[in-house]
């Protein structure tokens, strides 16, 4: 069996979360929270990939990010939602982490987004912790 290059691994990575992530994103387009829009990944440093959406400005946060090693959290950055990749999950004012894992069904997500009581400071699951792939 050849080995894969890391770049390959990268890119088999993002398409594998890709399917899920539109259809999140359609299922909170639908619901009103985001505009349809197609989902595009970015790769981080490490092999970690990520995308965002951006909600509608009656929302509470500016933007959903989903991030391989994290799962779902709020953004409150319009302009770079993913913001910079330290190798820690982001902390702040106005980030939530939400969802009970990495790939938390989107109606979960939904009602998160749409209760701000939900969620937490810090993700539940991270990448050194069994099923953090989902």
């Amino acid at each position: 069996m050849a080995l894969r290059e890391p770049a390959a691994e990268r890119e088999l990575h993002a398409r594998g979360a890709q399917p899920y992530l539109q259809h999140t994103a359609d299922v909170l387009a639908v619901a009103g929270v985001v505009q349809q829009a197609q989902v595009e990944m970015r790769q981080l440093d490490g092999g970690a990939v990520a995308a965002a959406v951006m909600l509608d400005t009656d929302q509470l946060a500016a933007a959903a990010v989903w991030d391989s090693r994290y799962g779902w959290r709020t953004s409150t950055s319009r302009r770079h939602p993913l913001g910079k990749d330290t190798g820690t999950p982001p902390e702040g004012e106005g980030i939530r982490y939400l969802g009970s894992g990495l790939r938390p069904e989107p109606e979960e997500l939904l009602d998160a987004l749409r209760d701000g009581r939900k969620g937490t400071k810090r993700p539940k699951t991270g990448p050194d912790e069994p099923n953090s792939e989902g």
